[in-house]
C-alpha cells in the first residue's frame, strides 16, 4: 500500500493521464466482432517497433472428469529449458526485460501481482499466472466463473487501456499497488509513449507482449522468460503451434470452404466479419469468408444485405448465438442460403470465451472445432477430447461430463 502523500500526487496526476489516453481511446475502434457480441480487442493498426529506450520504474472443480484421451493433437513434450538470466541494470541493479516494441523496462525479481492492461491480456495470461492476477478489466459472469473458478469472482476491476467505454481506473490500479502491469495484442500507433507515460505516472513497470493468431507460442515464450516460468510456457506454445503445423499440413490438399459469418440478423441482412479485418483471421484460416466488401470495418461487423448474401451463397453459415439460430432458421429469407437449407448453420460453444471470438489464445480450440464442422474426415482429432485438454491447460478447468454437454448441446454447436 502506498502512502497518501504518494496517492495525492498520483492523483493530482491523474487528469494527465486520462487525458492521453483518453485520446488514445478516441482514435480506436470498438471491437464487438460480430461472431461473439461480448468480445473485444485491444487493438490497432500495427507499427514498427520503437528503438530501444531503458524506462524505469519509480520505487515504490470436481466429480467425474472427463478423461482426456491422446490424441494427435498431443504437443510433443518440452525438454526443460535453461534460459540465460536477464541482464540487470548496473547502477540500480533490477533485471532489464526488453518487450515486443523494444522498451527496455526494468522489473522485480520476484513478480506476484500482475495487472493485466484488458480481457484480451487477462485470457492470454491465465494458463501461466491466473493465480497472481491482480484485477480483471470486466466483471465475469455468473456462467463464466463455472470454469474460472469461485475464488476469481471478487477480484478488482480496473478496465481496460484501451477500449472504448471501458477505459483503465487509474485510480484503483494505483491503489492496487501490482508489481508489474502487461499489456498483450497487436501494437498500437502509440504503444511506446502510452506505456512509458503509464508507467512514469504510477511508478510501476509496464510492459507489451505482441501476440497475432500465428505467433502466440512465442509469445508465451516471452511471456514465460519474463515470470520465469519457461517450461510451462514452452508446453503451451508446443501445443499451440502443434495445432497450427497439423492444419497447415491438412490445407496443402484441402479444398477451403464457403463461409460467412452473421449477427444481428433480421429480414434485411446481418452484420458479418468482412474478409481482411483483424477479427477475419481464424475464418479465412479455416475457410473463404466470402464477405468481400471496400472498407470494411476492422474491429468491428460490416452490415451486409441479404441480396448480398444470397448472392455470394456461403456453404457455412455461423452464427453469435442461439437466438440468432433460431431466427435464421425460422426466416423465410434466410432459407434461401444453400447453408441453412443443408442444415450448415452454426454457433461456436462460448463460455467462458466463444470458440472463434475474441481475437486471443481461445481460438485455438475453435481451429479443432471448426475442423470437425467443415473438414470432418481430414483430421483425426477427438474434438471432445481436445476440449477437454484445452480447459485443463487454458483454464485451469477439469470438465466433468456435465459440464462438457452442456458446452457444446446448444443449438448449432455440434455437427449433427
Amino acid at each position: 500500500m502506498k502512502t497518501k502523500t504518494r496517492l495525492f500526487a498520483l492523483l493530482a496526476a491523474l487528469l494527465m493521464l486520462l487525458s492521453v489516453l483518453g485520446g488514445c481511446a478516441s482514435g480506436n475502434k470498438e471491437t464487438t466482432p460480430a461472431a461473439d457480441p461480448g468480445s473485444q480487442a485491444a487493438t490497432t493498426a500495427p507499427t514498427s517497433p520503437a528503438p530501444a529506450q531503458t524506462t524505469q520504474a519509480a520505487p515504490a472443480q470436481t466429480t467425474q472428469a472427463v478423461p482426456a484421451e491422446p490424441t494427435t493433437a498431443e504437443p510433443t513434450t518440452a525438454e526443460p529449458t535453461t534460459a540465460e538470466p536477464l541482464p540487470r541494470d548496473p547502477v540500480t541493479g533490477k533485471r532489464i526485460f526488453t518487450d515486443s516494441v523494444g522498451r527496455e523496462v526494468q522489473i522485480p525479481d520476484e513478480i506476484q501481482h500482475i495487472l493485466p492492461s484488458g480481457n484480451m491480456a487477462a485470457t492470454f495470461m491465465w494458463p501461466l499466472c491466473a493465480d497472481k492476477l491482480a484485477s480483471l478489466a470486466s466483471k465475469f459472469t455468473d456462467e463464466a466463473l463455472k470454469y474460472y473458478g469461485e475464488q476469481y469472482r471478487d477480484l478488482p476491476i480496473t478496465g481496460d487501456l484501451y477500449k472504448t467505454g471501458s477505459k483503465m481506473n487509474v485510480e484503483e490500479v494505483a491503489r492496487l499497488s501490482p508489481d508489474i502491469i502487461i499489456d498483450f495484442g497487436e501494437p498500437k500507433d502509440t504503444i511506446t509513449e502510452d506505456l512509458n507515460k503509464l508507467q512514469e505516472l504510477l511508478g510501476i513497470p509496464c510492459v507489451f507482449i505482441e501476440g497475432s493468431f500465428s505467433n502466440s507460442g512465442q509469445a508465451y515464450r516471452m511471456l514465460g522468460r519474463l515470470l520465469g516460468m519457461e517450461e510451462e510456457a514452452e508446453a503451451v506454445a508446443a501445443y499451440i503451434e502443434d495445432i497450427l503445423a497439423q492444419t497447415d499440413k491438412a490445407f496443402e490438399t484441402i479444398q477451403k470452404k464457403t463461409l460467412a459469418t452473421a449477427s444481428k440478423t433480421d429480414g434485411t441482412g446481418a452484420g458479418c466479419v468482412a474478409r481482411g479485418t483483424y477479427f477475419d483471421e481464424i475464418w479465412s484460416y479455416m475457410g473463404i469468408n466470402v464477405v468481400e466488401v471496400p472498407n470494411g470495418k476492422m474491429y468491428g461487423s460490416t452490415q451486409v444485405g441479404m441480396e448480398q448474401l444470397q448472392t455470394w451463397d456461403p456453404e457455412y453459415l455461423f452464427l453469435s448465438s442461439s437466438e440468432e439460430y433460431e431466427s435464421v432458421m425460422k426466416d423465410p429469407a434466410w432459407a434461401e442460403l444453400q447453408a441453412v437449407k443443408n442444415g450448415n448453420v452454426y454457433v461456436s460453444p462460448n463460455q467462458p470465451q466463444s470458440f472463434v471470438s475474441y481475437p486471443s489464445v481461445n481460438r485455438y480450440i475453435g481451429i479443432i472445432w471448426m475442423a470437425e464442422i467443415l473438414y470432418p474426415d481430414q483430421f483425426d482429432w477427438d474434438v471432445k477430447a481436445e476440449i477437454v485438454k484445452f480447459y485443463e491447460m487454458f483454464y485451469h478447468c477439469t470438465l466433468t461430463e456435465d459440464m462438457l454437454s452442456e458446452l457444446i448441446s446448444g443449438p448449432g454447436a455440434m455437427p449433427k
